[in-house]
C-alpha cells in the first residue's frame, strides 16, 4: 500500500472513473457526493456504520465505475491499495475472499444505498447551474401560471382574515404579473448566483456552527432580498382596504413579511428538495411523481409555519393603523369565539388557550397552507417538465 497525502477540497476520486484503487482514510475526512436525477446528493455508502474510513472497496475488484465523487474536506492522509494487489490478495489468502464475501452479504441485507442531503446542504439541479438562461426561462413560465392562481387564494385569504367579501381575485394583474415573475426568477436565480459564489464548508470544518451559520445565511438570503418585491405584490390585493399609495403602501407589515419570504425561499429551493429526495422509489418511481409530492409536502409545512408571520403582514397591510399586538390580540378573541368552552371557564385560561389555537390552529391556515403548496408544485413541477422536454 501507498501512502497519499491530499489537502482540503483536492478530489480523491470522480464518479464514474473506473476504480483502480482503495482507499482507507487514517487522517481527516471526506465528502461523498452523486449525480442522480441531475442533481448531486450526499449519501451513505453500503456497509458505511463501522467502516466510513474505507473508500472504493466494492468497486474494486472488477474496477467498475466509482459510485461518487470523494471530495477531501480537511486535510487528508490514506492509504491506497491497487487493484492488482487486491487480486493477488484474494487470490493467495482463501480464507480472506470467504471473510470478504460473509461481510458484503451480511451489508447487503442490512443497508441499501439511501439519499441523505442535509436540508441546508441541498444544492440546485446541475442543468440549472449549467444553463441559468433557460432556467429563468422555465420559471417564468411556471410562475405566470403560477401568479394567478396564487391571487385568487390571496383574495380569499385576505376575505377570511378581514371578514370582508373578496373584493377582487385578480385585481391589478398587470402589476401582479410582471412582478410575480421577477419574484420567483429572484429566489431561483439568487440561489444559483450564491451557490456559485458562496462556499460555507470554506468557514470552518464539516458540520461546524460556522459552517451552519453560512449555510444558512446563504439559504436566508433570498427570502430577505426578494421582500420588498413581495411587499408590492401583496400591496396590489390591499388597495381597497388601504388607500395609500402603492410605492408606500407595502411597507407596511414589512418586518414578519420577511420572515415570511425566508420561509418561503428555503421551502420552493432546499425543502423542496429534501422532501422530494426522501420520497421512496418503491413507492413513487417517476421522477415528475416525487418532485410532485416533495414540493406539495414542503408547501403545506412552509404554509403552517408562515402562518402567523402571513397573518400578522396580511393585517397590518390591511389595517394599517393598528399595532402588531392589537391584530395579535384580534385573532386570540377570534380565535376564544371559535372554542368550545361555557361561560364559566376562567376568561385568563380562556384568553391562554385561544393564544395557543392562535399560534397552532390559525384562522385561514388551510387556505394558506394550500396557497403555498400548490405555488411549489405549480413552480417546480414547470422547471423540471420543461427542462425533461428540452433534455429530451
Amino acid at each position: 500500500m501507498r501512502r497519499v497525502d491530499l489537502r482540503k477540497n483536492e478530489v480523491i476520486y470522480y464518479q464514474g472513473d473506473p476504480t483502480t484503487e482503495m482507499f482507507i482514510i487514517t487522517r481527516g475526512a471526506v465528502s461523498r457526493t452523486r449525480l442522480e436525477n441531475n442533481r448531486e446528493h450526499e449519501h451513505n455508502n453500503l456497509g458505511a456504520q463501522g467502516s466510513e474510513a474505507t473508500i472504493g472497496g466494492l468497486h474494486l475488484l472488477l474496477s467498475d465505475p466509482y459510485y461518487s465523487t470523494v471530495r477531501c474536506t480537511q486535510d487528508t492522509t490514506c492509504y491506497a491499495l491497487s487493484s492488482v494487489q487486491f487480486h493477488e490478495l484474494v487470490k493467495d489468502n482463501p480464507t480472506l475472499a470467504k471473510e470478504i464475501i460473509y461481510a458484503l452479504a451480511k451489508d447487503v441485507l442490512a443497508q441499501q444505498v439511501v439519499m441523505r442531503t442535509a436540508l441546508l446542504s441541498q444544492s440546485a439541479p446541475k442543468s440549472q447551474m449549467d444553463a441559468p438562461l433557460l432556467t429563468a426561462l422555465y420559471t417564468s413560465v411556471g410562475a405566470t401560471v403560477e401568479s394567478f392562481y396564487r391571487s385568487a387564494l390571496n383574495a380569499q385569504l385576505n376575505a377570511t382574515l378581514t371578514g370582508q367579501p373578496v373584493a377582487a381575485y385578480f385585481p391589478q394583474m398587470h402589476v401582479q404579473l410582471p412582478l410575480r415573475v421577477a419574484y420567483i426568477n429572484g429566489f431561483k436565480g439568487l440561489r444559483l448566483a450564491v451557490q456559485q459564489t458562496f462556499h460555507p464548508d470554506d468557514w470552518g470544518a464539516p458540520g461546524s456552527s460556522q459552517v451552519v451559520g453560512a449555510s444558512l445565511a446563504a439559504a436566508c438570503l433570498p427570502g430577505v432580498l426578494m421582500s420588498p418585491i413581495s411587499g408590492l405584490l401583496e400591496a396590489s390585493n390591499a388597495g381597497h382596504s388601504n388607500p395609500a399609495p402603492l410605492a408606500t403602501r407595502w411597507l407596511n407589515g414589512a418586518a414578519p413579511r420577511m420572515l415570511r419570504e425566508i420561509i418561503f425561499g428555503i421551502g420552493i429551493n432546499q425543502l423542496s428538495e429534501w422532501c422530494e429526495e426522501r420520497v421512496p422509489e418503491a413507492v413513487l418511481e417517476g421522477t415528475a411523481a416525487r418532485n410532485f409530492v416533495g414540493s406539495m409536502s414542503a408547501g403545506v409545512a412552509c404554509g403552517y409555519l408562515s402562518h402567523i408571520p402571513h397573518n400578522l403582514s396580511a393585517l397590518k397591510l390591511l389595517q394599517p393603523h393598528k399595532s402588531y399586538a392589537q391584530h395579535f390580540g384580534g385573532l386570540v378573541e377570534d380565535s376564544a369565539a371559535r372554542l368550545p368552552l361555557g361561560n364559566g371557564f376562567p376568561r385568563p385560561a380562556r384568553w391562554a388557550l385561544a393564544a395557543v389555537a392562535t399560534v397552532l390552529v390559525p384562522k385561514g391556515v388551510a387556505i394558506r397552507s394550500t396557497q403555498i403548496a400548490g405555488s411549489f408544485a405549480i413552480i417546480n413541477g414547470t422547471i423540471n417538465l420543461m427542462a425533461r422536454m428540452n433534455k429530451q
